[in-house]
């Protein structure tokens, strides 16, 4: 009885690899495979178009800042002129020529000091917007990971991959590029 089991599993296995080398029979499992274009799902997406616009007036509020900054330290360094010609002009008295050289040096530790602030000011403003704008960046490239798993599970998808231009062929019938935009825009509304 042992024997017969055993011929019975050779025999199975046999029939199964003739039928696995036989053509037109194949083991192999297909997968369905689409493309989505995430540059052109960017570009379209109203959440992203939303938050790039806030970030753009968060620059622009930032520029703005610091060019009032900027113009503070021109107009420091103009008066710290002013007064340096003042304190060559031997055309004045000594005690006013003094007395504009002193605040020149005064003035001109001021500007010291305040064009390192301005420097760290410029410094953590840029490190602040682009951790915001890193953070933003996540956020959007999350909800479009979110639609798109959406969309590929509707399509039975296996895999999607990001159609790159100029580097990949994908056929455009399995583009769902335009289904993960509307997925993400209804959710906008």
């Amino acid at each position: 009885m042992k024997n017969m089991k055993s011929r019975g599993k050779i025999v199975t296995t046999i029939v199964a690899m003739c039928l696995l080398c036989t053509p037109g029979v194949s083991a192999v499992v297909t997968q369905k495979i689409l493309s989505v274009d995430v540059q052109k799902v960017f570009e379209n997406y109203e959440g992203a178009k939303v938050a790039q616009a806030a970030f753009s007036e968060t620059v622009v509020a930032a520029d703005k800042e610091l060019k009032e900054l900027g113009d503070a330290l021109t107009k420091l360094q103009e008066e710290i002129g002013t007064l340096n010609e003042k304190a060559e002009n031997t055309a004045l008295l000594d005690s006013i020529r003094e007395k504009s050289k002193q605040e020149a040096e005064e003035k001109t530790e001021i500007l010291h000091i305040k064009e390192g602030e301005f420097i760290q000011f410029r410094q953590d403003l840029n490190k602040k917007l682009a951790e915001y704008r890193n953070k933003e960046f996540a956020t959007q490239l999350k909800a479009i990971e979110d639609a798109t798993a959406v969309v590929a599970k509707a399509k039975k998808a296996d895999i999607v991959i990001n159609k790159i231009p100029g580097t990949l062929y994908v056929d455009d019938s399995l583009d769902i590029t335009p289904l993960i935009i509307d997925e993400l825009n209804s959710k906008q509304k």
